[in-house]
């Protein structure tokens, strides 16, 4: 298995390649500019099978469908995002595969009600995930906003009483990559 990220310096947005040696790879939140996802596959001699968002995005215009539509990759959306154009929905505990890697949905509300994260398992590690693509649910040293999609009370209710126990029996080792870093528009 391979795993890059592309960060956007000026949003401090961050998007993740992950690829199988089955000559697949999946795309998690790609920004409008595709052309570093192109250039990453082209690198690996990599077909783009998956093109996910975790979202609908506030923070940055998302390339997914441009992304699918240049490459044939399958859009992946979570099911209960709003949208108007067809995609595959996914729902917590769905798995996307690519040879020996397994991405497992895992739904997260409360910062949007539809977010999802995935849980990136290279089975010629093991069975249990190595890494967390948490998107805008979890962030270095903090949660997300829970207040951009409805009452921030009720979207931090959501965000402790849901998301969190979503990931709680994970195990210690998994590393997170959140969608950002410092910077923000």
């Amino acid at each position: 298995m391979w795993f890059e990220s592309v960060l956007r310096k000026e949003t401090g947005c961050v998007a993740y390649v992950i690829g199988a040696e089955v000559g697949e790879c999946a795309v998690f939140d790609p920004l409008w500019d595709i052309g570093p996802y192109l250039e990453i596959a082209r690198r690996k001699s990599s077909k783009v099978r998956y093109v996910i968002d975790s979202h609908s995005h506030a923070d940055h215009v998302s390339g997914a469908r441009r992304l699918a539509a240049a490459t044939g990759g399958e859009l992946i959306f979570p099911e209960l995002a709003e949208i108007t154009y067809d995609a595959r929905r996914v729902k917590g505990g769905d798995e996307l595969e690519m040879g020996d890697v397994t991405l497992r949905v895992l739904h997260v509300p409360g910062h949007r009600p539809e977010q999802i994260n995935l849980a990136v398992i290279d089975r010629t590690r093991g069975d249990d995930p190595w890494c967390l693509l948490t998107a805008d649910f979890l962030l270095v040293g903090d949660v997300s906003r829970p207040d951009l999609a409805q009452g921030g009370e009720e979207g931090a209710k959501t965000i402790f009483d849901v998301a969190l126990p979503a990931i709680a029996d994970l195990p210690d080792f998994v590393e997170v990559y959140p969608g950002h870093v410092a910077g923000s528009t």
